[in-house]
């Protein structure tokens, strides 16, 4: 049963004339904030029950929400455990959480683009060996490791799957030239083919969007968000 929180209700004096009226906040489509603040406006709908997330790193996502009973793994900085190769039993997890690595446009330059903007881009310390991939070999095996992760993450979750994901251009030095990767298009079609369907795409905007700082001839909009993608069985 999909289930979130309910709203508060306005009760009318005259109820066979005037009905009673939800009112209070909905969560907007369009979120501005960090990624704590993010998954604490969700957590009313998505994160109720059991909470696995299998990308923690630092674990910036649950400063300001914390579930109850969680359950956290990564392969750099936790326990070893790399998100295409889980140990819990199949659909043993109420909410599953991911976010894989991005790849952003210029490769190693991002390194010199500061840590505040990695940890709003995904793009930590830990993810720079696969930004220095940055090849069309390395792409491919970006979105093997994403669409991977996806499918494992699908085969643990009993009923969401969050997903942190965004598209990304190459650079024109990075062959194929200037092209278009629709991440969150590759994660919707692995969840689907795992017999998952979209429910929820929440637009996560970040501030300036990465790249601007050497290009020349702008060939498409710049990114300045992120998705939080939801799916469910």
């Amino acid at each position: 049963m999909l289930m979130g929180k309910p709203r508060d209700v306005q009760e009318s004096l005259f109820p066979d004339i005037v009905p009673a009226r939800p009112q209070g906040w909905i969560m907007p489509s369009v979120f501005r904030g960090t990624n704590a603040e993010l998954m604490a406006a969700v957590a009313p709908m998505y994160l109720t029950g059991s909470v696995l997330d299998v990308t923690y790193g630092d674990g910036k996502w649950w400063e300001k929400f914390q579930p109850d009973p969680f359950t956290a793994h990564d392969l750099h900085k936790l326990d070893g455990v790399d998100f295409r190769a889980l140990p819990e039993p199949d659909a043993s997890v109420d909410t599953v959480c991911l976010d894989p690595p991005y790849i952003i446009s210029g490769g190693p330059s991002t390194a010199r683009l500061g840590p505040d903007f990695q940890h709003r881009y995904g793009i930590g310390q830990d993810n720079l060996a696969v930004a220095l991939r940055c090849t069309t070999e390395g792409t491919a095996s970006l979105e093997a490791l994403i669409g991977d992760g996806v499918t494992e993450a699908c085969r643990v979750a009993r009923r969401w799957l969050l997903v942190k994901c965004m598209e990304f251009s190459q650079g024109s030095h990075v062959p194929p030239a200037n092209s278009f990767h629709d991440i969150p298009h590759l994660v919707t079609c692995r969840a689907i083919d795992a017999g998952w369907f979209k429910h929820d795409q929440i637009v996560h905007y970040t501030g300036s969007g990465p790249g601007g700082h050497n290009i020349f001839e702008a060939k498409r909009a710049r990114r300045h968000h992120s998705y939080l993608i939801v799916f469910t069985k």
